[in-house]
């Protein structure tokens, strides 16, 4: 019979087996830091007492390394590990442009950014209909925490609402939204940007 079955479904069989008579909980990092007491993540999930419990909602897996095809964990490239998530949260304090909300945008995936990025605020004055477009921009300037936490909880609330049918619809729509941020598109304003500094010097 051993030799019925591959190395890869015994490795599975045995983890299967050890995980199930374990009364320990998930861990909620992919690896050892050497620091872990300091690193800001791992606090806040602490703090939060999101630690993988059996009855909470959200579980977590804090994967604190780059996603590429030869991580053992995920075994794709970045590009596709965006395209197989729901949703892109990145709710910046801020960021001159931030291209993680942009990156989810250009793979179909429908995204949520903040008006205290680049990118949201561009959103906001260039992108009409932008919520249906699968583009969200949560507002942080000058509002509360608690006033943009709110607002992103609403917005995550309302996606998960969504048939699938409405999910793919979606994703539709950001896919086809796209190319309103190819460079192409976008050069010009770098290009003005360019002429106003030279003028002004």
């Amino acid at each position: 019979l051993d030799n019925m079955v591959d190395d890869y479904w015994k490795l599975r069989y045995r983890r299967g087996l050890q995980s199930w008579k374990t009364s320990q909980l998930p861990s909620v990092i992919t690896h050892n830091l050497v620091d872990d007491a300091g690193d800001d993540i791992l606090n806040f999930v602490r703090r939060a007492n999101l630690v993988n419990n059996r009855h909470d909602r959200v579980k977590i897996v804090y994967h604190p390394d780059f996603v590429s095809t030869t991580s053992p964990l995920f075994g794709m490239d970045y590009g596709q590990f965006v395209r197989g998530c729901h949703l892109g949260v990145f709710p910046s304090y801020y960021e001159p442009w931030g291209y993680t909300p942009l990156e989810c945008v250009a793979r179909g995936v429908p995204a949520v950014t903040s008006d205290l990025s680049g990118f949201g605020d561009y959103v906001q004055k260039n992108v009409p209909e932008h919520e249906d477009k699968g583009i969200f921009v949560v507002n942080r300037q000058e509002r509360s925490f608690d006033q943009s936490a709110e607002e992103l909880t609403n917005m995550m609330w309302d996606f998960v609402l969504q048939n699938r049918r409405e999910r793919i619809t979606q994703r539709n729509r950001v896919e086809s939204s796209a190319d309103i941020f190819d460079w192409k598109n976008l050069r010009v304003y770098y290009d003005r940007a360019y002429a106003l500094a030279l003028e002004r010097q």
